[in-house]
């Protein structure tokens, strides 16, 4: 499992840090017929190599990526990585981007349950 290591976010989480780990202690847990666990939590998003990021909502999350909401458009196929609870920071790409929305394709498969159960 490649994974970029536990770090703090550099310059913390712009204030939210009590309420995502809140938000986060108790994910709201629902399995689709695709594999995927339906997730109501909050993570951090940055462009890989970049130490500044930002807070998304993830929604569903599967052992090859996730689908999160994000703040502002990325790039489809730009580099990123996402530190989720439980797994610290994933490797990843942003595969697709729609309204809003993006799916991001791990570099390397994560067991989901490391998430749904921290």
């Amino acid at each position: 499992m490649k994974h970029v290591g536990r770090m703090a976010t550099v310059g913390g989480m712009n204030g939210h840090d009590d309420e995502m780990r809140a938000l986060n202690a108790q994910p709201d847990k629902r399995r689709d017929l695709r594999g995927r666990d339906e997730v109501a939590m909050f993570a951090r998003l940055r462009l890989a190599g970049h130490a500044d990021g930002f807070d998304v909502s993830v929604r569903n999350v599967s052992t090859g990526g996730l689908m999160a909401e994000l703040p502002h458009p990325l790039v489809p196929d730009s580099a990123v990585e996402i530190e989720l609870a439980g797994l610290g920071w994933v490797a990843g790409r942003i595969a697709w981007q729609i309204e809003g929305r993006a799916g991001i394709a791990f570099d390397e498969m994560i067991d989901p349950s490391a998430i749904l159960h921290h």
